[in-house]
């Protein structure tokens, strides 16, 4: 009978901490640096230029740092960052970033990560954030601190969710969502979402000062409780001099009025975002530019 043995097939020039554990049939590409602590569950696949940092459990399945879905990647080094502390759920995918959205795909840390969900090319996905099962998240999309995508969420490429929002389950999104803020359609995509009230959830765990989340309220109520021109309303909050989360709010909502489609990161269309210009060494990022003018 023939002997069956466990393969993992890691490059001998990735960079793997001593205390990793990789699972069996895992397969690590020569541009990989894993921290300490990691777990890999069986048939994990990491290539690309892929740095995962340290704690994360990344469950059976999951493909990290494939190449992306997209015709104007031209093959260049373009990376996928992953945090710290992160629990990422079976067969979930990242792809890292392409040349003209900035180079980097990026992860924060202390996210879960449900099953089955994508996380294209140039997405920032920041910390404390919670994917439900099957999130799909398109290219050059920002998903903001403590943002709750529930299960079956679809979300349009270039499209930014606000810190501590929610989307609820099976919602299509194609525009940017406030912060704070519940967002759903009513019978699941039949009628348009929209904002439907305060994330209650979402307003506790950011744990403001009373007076803070009293004025972030009042904010949240006057901007979306009818359907007047929201311009007209922020203005008219601005010259009350609101402050901290509210401020952020009105500022918020005021990108995306501006923004075409009601997205404020169609402006980075060519252009290296914020998130990835923190990321790249001065001399990675003046090159990029001049390829991009």
């Amino acid at each position: 009978m023939a002997k069956l043995e466990v393969i993992r097939e890691i490059h001998p020039s990735a960079r793997v901490a001593s205390d990793a554990r990789i699972g069996p049939y895992c397969v690590i590409g020569p541009d990989v640096t894993i921290g300490p602590g990691t777990v890999l569950g069986r048939h994990v696949t990491v290539i690309g230029r892929t740095t995962i940092g340290s704690g994360n459990v990344i469950s059976d399945g999951c493909v990290l740092g494939n190449t992306p879905q997209d015709l104007k990647y031209r093959g260049a080094g373009t990376m996928l960052v992953i945090g710290h502390s992160n629990k990422i759920g079976r067969n979930v995918t990242m792809h890292i970033g392409t040349e003209p959205g900035g180079y980097v795909t990026r992860v924060g840390d202390e996210n879960v990560l449900l099953e089955g969900c994508h996380i294209a090319h140039d997405c920032f996905v920041d910390s404390h954030v919670y994917l439900g099962r099957s999130v799909q998240l398109a290219g050059h999309i920002l998903v903001q601190s403590g943002a709750v995508l529930e299960d079956l969420v679809g979300v349009h490429h270039f499209v930014t969710i606000g810190r501590y929002a929610r989307i609820g389950p099976r919602t299509p999104v194609r525009r940017d969502v406030p912060p704070f803020t519940d967002f759903f359609s009513e019978d699941y995509g039949w009628t348009s979402p929209a904002v439907r009230g305060v994330h209650e959830k979402g307003i506790k765990a950011a744990g403001l000062k009373r007076e803070e989340e009293a004025e972030l309220r009042r904010a949240l109520s006057e901007l979306f409780e009818d359907e007047a021109a929201l311009q007209t309303k922020i203005e008219q909050l601005e010259n009350l001099g609101v402050e901290g989360e509210a401020a952020a709010l009105c500022e918020f909502c005021q990108h995306s009025l501006q923004g075409r489609f009601g997205r404020i990161r169609e402006s980075y269309r060519g252009k290296v975002p914020p998130e990835a210009a923190e990321l790249l060494p001065p001399e990675k990022l003046a090159e990029i530019e001049r390829t991009l003018t």
